[in-house]
């Protein structure tokens, strides 16, 4: 008798065909998802960070950080503007057009109220250039005679004395904008001497600090205050303005000048449109010539016209190298204190403006006490000034 014939073997075959199928294409799907699965559903930012570089996560690449135009001194709150400031009111016609969208102090103060700080004191966004003026070498001339001290004209009057060695490069360290943070403001004045301090004319009990800075033995300077080119920052009550008439810019400038005494000149706050002005230069100049005092030029605007007008009109005068604290830290301070020096070495002396922030004071408390030790000469502006007049 015949074996039995195995049932449906033909159908078991036809069955296998799509599973085998399903094995080839599904398998390497399913290692796929396992392999890059941490991948494409890893949310643990540090590890998706060792994937690719951060910026790639972005649509677009993201914007840098932008620093103010002009760096925040205090807020209005904190400065100490005099409550006895009264603006002076224009007396003549306006020389220039004030554009319609400009609003400046002149036309609109309350010349009844007591001035009102803006929103926050601002100080106008500095040059970081290093001036250095071209060397002009040295030439036969006759010797200068130094008149008697009571003979001499009041800058030098009121000129630190002090004896500089002349083998050695000179550092003036100038700091402004003085006066209206007194906490600051003390600190400032606590530094070892010989510094010159610049005040502003607005600020209050002048009397009071001015006399402790000349006692702790640092020289006075007005801070004089003057239009800057952006529109949106307030120089001050009094500032001198390119729009007002010659009579009304004297007016000013008077009252700038007899807001304390025992200084031995000016330099200029923020004044980047007006130190370009050869009208309201050539007034400061004629009344500091009068007063017999120096002019310090911070330059604000490489074009300033401050030392053409000052030589013009015989006024004796120095200029700034270099800003010391656009940045208010202690390392970048130093670092620009090191700038200064390598000025000092190439010409012989230097300037360097600063501030009353804390980082210019916590670096100028390392830096002033190894100034000597590093074979410069500190000395204040007049003596900067007696060496460009080759009286030192």
């Amino acid at each position: 008798m015949a074996a039995p014939k195995p049932k449906n073997k033909k159908k078991k075959k036809r069955n296998m065909g799509p599973l085998i199928g399903a094995l080839l294409i599904g398998g390497p799907l399913v290692y796929g998802a396992v392999y890059f699965k941490d991948r494409i559903f890893n949310h643990d930012p540090q590890q998706k960070a060792q994937g690719q570089a951060w910026y790639k996560e972005h649509a677009q690449a993201p914007e840098m950080i932008r620093l103010p135009d002009a760096p925040l001194i205090l807020a209005a709150k904190e400065a100490e503007i005099d409550p006895h400031v009264r603006e002076l009111p224009p007396k003549r016609p306006l020389r220039k057009q004030i554009p319609s969208e400009v609003k400046p102090r002149i036309n609109r103060v309350d010349m009844t109220a007591k001035p009102q700080p803006p929103a926050a004191v601002y100080e106008e966004a500095l040059p970081q250039d290093v001036y250095t003026p071209a060397i002009v070498p040295n030439t036969e001339r006759a010797p200068v005679i130094v008149a008697p001290q009571h003979l001499q004209p009041r800058w030098m009057q009121y000129a630190l004395k002090m004896d500089v060695p002349t083998n050695k490069p000179m550092i003036a360290v100038v700091i402004d904008d003085l006066g209206l943070d007194r906490k600051r403001t003390a600190r400032t004045l606590a530094l070892p001497a010989p510094l010159t301090m610049a005040f502003i004319p607005y600020a209050k009990s002048l009397d009071k600090q001015t006399a402790t800075a000349r006692n702790n033995g640092h020289e006075l300077l007005v801070h004089l205050p003057m239009e800057p080119l952006n529109e949106k920052l307030d120089a001050g009550p009094n500032h001198l303005n390119t729009h007002l008439a010659h009579e009304d810019l004297q007016d000013r400038i008077h009252w700038n000048l007899e807001r304390f005494g025992g200084y031995v000149g000016v330099n200029n706050h923020m004044g980047s449109r007006a130190t370009t002005d050869k009208t309201v230069m050539s007034a400061l100049m004629a009344e500091l010539r009068n007063r017999e005092m120096l002019f310090l030029d911070s330059r604000t605007n490489a074009k300033s016209v401050g030392g053409e007008m000052a030589a013009q009109e015989g006024v004796p005068f120095a200029e700034r190298n270099v800003f010391l604290d656009n940045v208010n830290d202690k390392t970048a301070v130093l670092k620009q204190l090191s700038l200064l020096e390598r000025v000092s070495r190439k010409t012989g002396f230097a300037v360097g403006i600063g501030h009353p922030r804390d980082g210019t004071i916590d670096a100028l408390k390392e830096w002033l006490p190894l100034a000597q030790s590093k074979g410069f000469s500190l000395v204040p502006i007049s003596q900067i000034v007696l060496k460009k007049q080759e009286l030192s």
